[in-house]
C-alpha cells in the first residue's frame, strides 16, 4: 500500500512538473513570437530610415554645390551677379493678347559691378 501511495505521489509530482513546464514553454513561445515581431518591425524601420538617410545625403550633395546655391539665390532671393541686368515684364498678359501685340512695360534692374564677383541682392523697395 505504501508503495502505491509513493507511486501516486511520484505520478502527481511528475504531472505537476510536466504541466508547469508545458505552461512555461507555451508562455515563452508567445513571448518569443512577440519579440520576433518587434525585431522584424525594428529591422523594417531601420531600412526605411537608412533609405531616408541616403536620400537626404544625396539631396545635401546636390544642394551643396555652388551652381545650386547660385540658382537658388537668383530664383528665391532675386540676387544678381555684378554687371547683370534683369528685365521684369510687368504685364505678362499682354504677351498673349489675340490680334495685336501691345507695348510692354518693362522694369529694368541693374546690379552694380563689384570686384570680388560676389552676388548682389537687388533693391526690392520702390
Amino acid at each position: 500500500m505504501r508503495k502505491r501511495i509513493r507511486l501516486l505521489y511520484v505520478i502527481v509530482i511528475a504531472f505537476v512538473i510536466v504541466a508547469g513546464g508545458m505552461i512555461t514553454l507555451n508562455r515563452l513561445d508567445q513571448e518569443i513570437a512577440v519579440l520576433e515581431d518587434t525585431a522584424r518591425e525594428t529591422r523594417l524601420r531601420q531600412l526605411a530610415l537608412e533609405t531616408e538617410n541616403g536620400n537626404m545625403r544625396q539631396e545635401i550633395a546636390i544642394k551643396d554645390t555652388d551652381s545650386y546655391i547660385r540658382k537658388m539665390a537668383r530664383k528665391d532671393n532675386r540676387f544678381l551677379m555684378p554687371g547683370e541686368t534683369r528685365f521684369v515684364v510687368v504685364n505678362p498678359e499682354a504677351l498673349y493678347a489675340p490680334g495685336e501685340m501691345p507695348g510692354l512695360e518693362i522694369e529694368v534692374e541693374t546690379a552694380e559691378p563689384e570686384t570680388e564677383g560676389e552676388p548682389v541682392q537687388e533693391d526690392t523697395e520702390g
